[in-house]
């Protein structure tokens, strides 16, 4: 009878749970896009280089706000729109004023310091976004998100211009790297890179003379101007794999094929590049010793930075800060070293986001590479390996303001149909146009 009884409850649980879901995949998508691109533009509305005044005004900007709010109201929404409650209203208005306090609270608690509380916004947010991205039109939804990188950069640079933001450079190469009014010069290349994904993903499928054209001179661009290597490596292999890519979209596959042997690691590697990253961490004296006299000095610091930290901090399951009164400091092979910026996103979620989050994000990463296996969706598998290999040198690589793959394993990957205007007559003599989307 136990056993009867919590199969009962689990069951219940599931069918409530798929019930909800598919609330969520009907009605508009553009109130979840709005969402997304408040989130995503307050994010990069961060990253420019603002005078001190203005910096502080878009630590907790407006549109923080309306994130926070707009994802309340998004679902009580959607618990509104569950019919299943309709028979339950006293449950329905519970549930609602359950949704608004939790997100007044939330925001009451940020309020006090945005700064040090920042991670408990973003962890929220962004599995609130993923979940909520069930049944949206994914390539619709790059379409508008292409626009904000760009957005970003050409406000930044326009406020360099108007004194409102500074350049910067790198420390010893003041005379080979440039930010443009971003923070950091590097920062400006990944903010670049994320555009040109999305604009490689939607637009330049079988176009490959412009992918090398476009992605090459990027490189040439972010290693002689903008001084940002990482992503100068990452232009020039673009391309070269994208010649792979198109290779692979020609051939045809037999129903019920199960991933290969070198579909299998794409798929993991989000757990490979995470093994490799902590086993690298843990090898501090073999990595300093190895690389710090190389030209990989950048790429194996991260390691040793990530060691540091992890040696300090341990592994928490729900997160932790990493903000101490004291300088971190650890003795490797008879020098010391400093913790003064943890750069890789799996040592340093790991730490602030905690096991648990690691864990799952890991999982839902692995769900869309095999789902973009499943699907032959090849240049999402292209990005999403890209993005993970980004991870490596750059925190962004497993945030959702920055990797939209993260947005891929609910979405709907239907085509998306073109606005049609077909003119009708009406008894009045006017026209009449109608919107025609396909939706899978």
């Amino acid at each position: 009878m136990e056993k009867a009884e919590k199969k009962s409850l689990w069951q219940t649980v599931r069918e409530n749970a798929c019930s909800f879901m598919e609330t969520v995949r009907q009605g508009p998508d553009v109130p979840y896009f709005l969402l997304v691109m408040c989130y995503i533009l307050a994010e990069y509305l961060m990253r420019i280089n603002w005078t001190e005044d203005l910096y502080t005004l878009y630590e907790a900007s407006v549109l923080n706000i309306l994130v926070i709010f707009g994802c309340g109201a998004y679902l009580c929404f959607k618990i509104t729109a569950w019919k299943k409650l309709w028979q339950k209203p006293v449950l329905l208005v519970l549930l609602i004023l359950g949704v608004g306090g939790l997100t007044a609270w939330l925001f009451l608690y940020l309020n006090e310091s945005w700064r040090l509380r920042r991670v408990l916004y973003t962890v929220v947010v962004e599995i609130f976004l993923c979940l909520m991205a069930n049944g949206k039109n994914f390539k619709r939804l790059l379409q508008c998100l292409v626009v904000l990188p760009i957005l970003t950069l050409v406000i930044a640079w326009l406020a360099v211009l108007a004194g409102d933001a500074q350049e910067f450079a790198k420390v010893g190469a003041e005379d080979t790297t440039r930010s443009f009014g971003i923070i950091y010069p590097n920062t400006w290349g990944y903010i670049a890179f994320q555009a040109m994904l999305m604009i490689w993903y939607l637009w330049l499928r079988k176009k490959l003379t412009l992918t090398f054209v476009l992605f090459w001179g990027m490189a040439l661009f972010m290693y002689f101007v903008v001084g940002c290597r990482t992503i100068a490596v990452l232009s020039v292999l673009l391309p070269l794999a994208a010649l792979v890519v198109g290779q692979m979209e020609k051939r045809e596959r037999r129903p019920g094929k199960k991933p290969g042997i070198f579909a299998l690691l794409i798929i993991a590697l989000p757990v490979l590049c995470y093994v490799f990253s902590i086993a690298a961490s843990t090898q501090m004296s073999w990595v300093k010793k190895t690389f710090y006299s190389t030209p990989l000095y950048s790429f194996s610091m991260r390691f040793v930075q990530g060691g540091i930290a992890l040696d300090e901090f341990g592994f928490p399951l729900i997160g932790r800060s990493m903000a101490t009164q004291e300088p971190v400091i650890r003795i490797i092979n008879g020098a010391p070293d400093q913790l003064y910026v943890l750069d890789n996103a799996y040592s340093s979620f790991t730490i602030l986001k905690g096991v648990l989050w690691i864990i799952a994000c890991l999982a839902w990463l692995c769900y869309g590479q095999w789902r973009g296996w499943k699907q032959r969706d090849y240049r999402i598998l292209l990005i999403g390996s890209f993005m993970l290999i980004f991870a490596i040198m750059e925190r962004p690589g497993l945030e959702v303001w920055y990797n939209f793959v993260l947005l891929y394993p609910l979405a709907s990957l239907a085509e998306p149909a073109p606005i049609q205007l077909t003119e009708k007559k009406t008894g009045a003599g006017k026209k009449q146009y109608s919107k025609k989307k396909k939706r899978k």
